[in-house]
């Protein structure tokens, strides 16, 4: 069952423009620095400062796989291929885990495990060059042995080396996804609740000695970054905190209204057996309410992966930012939650609740049938790749073609233009979080791209973004002190326009 998951992944894969997803492209800069030697470092940034944003699990994986194979694009299709493997050891995990912890037969765990990973939402994730599947692949096994530490049976010699183990776990989990602290969390306050104090500190032990040393290190290297760029690639912390100085409680509100409403998009999308508006709203609701009757069945039997699930998802909703890579990292265990309901309720003592349980399960194994069928038939797992690929092709070919190897660029996907031109770019406008719920105005942009010219020697701007292109030709219509950088309009480039910066 695992090695045909990994087939299908590989069948579903296909190289593409490493980039447009943002993450992805940053991923490979990070590897291609660890691979040659150069340290773990922005190479596409200015200065190319030390890489304090993202955890290094992932990119050193992918270090090793350049050092394989050290030419880009030519190494995408391995570094597929990796992810591939690692949606198999998820499947794998997957059905162990409905086996040994939850008590399932073979048949029901392999199906389980099928619908988790061979599915839309982890071929998304393998056909992109992302850490999701590597952090699946983990934290199966680590919800395993999380649950075996727990249990009431453990022995207490056994279980001191077993909590120091489970957190070095922990730890390593969240150098390959910052969210994998939710793991940790939920380890140490079930072993806080039960008494067992040893057990707890030990597990807090394990994970500091994989976690501190990363801290220290970034404590210590990580140099202030220009104005613009400390969102995508400053604190992750310092940027929500951000977003909630500027927000206040409103942006809370309103970050947790769009995040859930979000998620019942995506339930929908992926059970569904109609578009229709109302159909779409019942089957989220649906869903919903399986997966929190399965996160209360799980609590009894698999009490660390229903309190780590109960974690994640609120961080997920409070988070200001699109919810759907942290929803289909975890989709194995929103699988496993929905199943144990589905388990439960066929044991309902009576037959009125059983038949409704039935047919509820039936009705969403037909929407998910009939997602799977369209997806496949569109190649869904591969059409935003495509996508933003063609629409971001233009600034790439225009950026090779009017530029040196020499000038700076100031871009929509600054990573992406690094890796196919070579050229240093920096973001636009700055990311942040408030902007999840108030989006930016073209004046909001217009001050922030007047602020990069002053702070960064940027030689072209280039995007194919409307409200961009509008913003930086309100700074290019601005008077400025004499000798300040300004902006003139080189022509049409995609939907945007590209400029150049004079008086540099």
């Amino acid at each position: 069952m695992a090695l045909a998951v990994v087939a299908i992944a590989l069948w579903a894969a296909r190289p593409y423009a490493v980039g447009v997803y943002h993450d992805d492209g940053v991923y490979v800069i990070l590897a291609k620095a660890l691979a040659t030697g150069q340290g773990y470092r922005f190479l596409h940034l200015p200065g190319a400062p030390v890489a304090a944003h993202y955890p290094p699990g992932y990119p050193l994986v992918l270090a090793l796989l350049w050092r394989i194979v050290p030419r880009f694009p030519a190494n995408v299709m391995l570094f597929l291929f990796a992810n591939a493997v690692f949606t198999g050891i998820a499947a794998w995990y997957t059905q162990r885990f409905a086996r040994r912890v939850l008590g399932w037969g073979a048949a029901a765990a392999a199906a389980a495990a099928l619908i988790a990973t061979a599915t839309f939402p982890m071929l998304l994730l393998s056909g992109l060059v992302l850490s999701e599947p590597l952090f699946a692949a983990c934290l199966l096994p680590a919800l395993i042995a999380g649950e075996r530490l727990v249990a009431p049976s453990n022995d207490a010699p056994a279980g001191g080396r077993r909590a120091l183990a489970v957190g070095l776990a922990a730890g390593a989990l969240a150098l390959v996804r910052t969210h994998g602290l939710a793991f940790e969390l939920a380890m140490v306050a079930l072993l806080a609740l039960r008494r067992r104090w040893r057990d707890a500190a030990l597990c807090v032990a394990g994970a500091a000695i994989v976690i501190v040393p990363w801290s220290l290190w970034v404590g210590h290297r990580a140099t202030p970054l220009p104005p613009g760029l400390e969102g995508s690639y400053g604190s992750y912390l310092g940027w929500f905190l951000a977003g909630l100085r500027a927000t206040g409680v409103h942006g809370v509100v309103s970050t947790v209204t769009t995040n859930v409403r979000e998620v019942g998009e995506l339930l929908a999308d992926r059970w569904s057996l109609a578009d229709a508006a109302v159909v779409r709203h019942a089957t989220a609701l649906l869903a919903a309410a399986a997966l929190v009757a399965g996160l209360w069945r799980m609590a009894r039997r698999a009490p660390v992966t229903a309190a780590f699930v109960a974690i994640y998802l609120l961080v997920m909703l409070a988070w200001p930012f699109t919810p759907w890579r942290f929803l289909y990292a975890v989709w194995p265990l929103i699988v496993l939650c929905m199943g144990a309901a589905v388990a439960w309720g066929a044991r309902l003592p009576a037959r009125a609740a059983r038949s409704a349980v039935v047919a509820a399960t039936a009705v969403l194994l037909l929407g998910m049938a009939r997602a799977e069928v369209r997806s496949d038939a569109a190649r869904s797992w591969r059409s935003g790749a495509a996508n933003a690929t063609a629409a971001i092709g233009p600034l790439v070919r225009w950026v090779s073609s009017n530029t040196s190897p020499s000038d700076v660029v100031a871009v929509d996907g600054e990573q992406l233009v690094y890796l196919f031109t070579g050229r240093t770019a920096v973001p636009i406008v700055p990311f942040t979080a408030a902007e999840y719920v108030t989006p930016r105005t073209t004046a909001m942009n217009a001050a922030s791209i007047a602020q990069l010219l002053r702070a960064v020697p940027v030689n072209y701007l280039v995007t194919i973004a409307p409200p961009l292109r509008d913003a930086a030709r309100l700074v290019a219509q601005r008077d400025t002190t004499a000798g300040a950088p300004r902006l003139r309009a080189l022509g049409a480039v995609g939907a945007g326009e590209a400029f150049r910066v004079q008086n540099r």
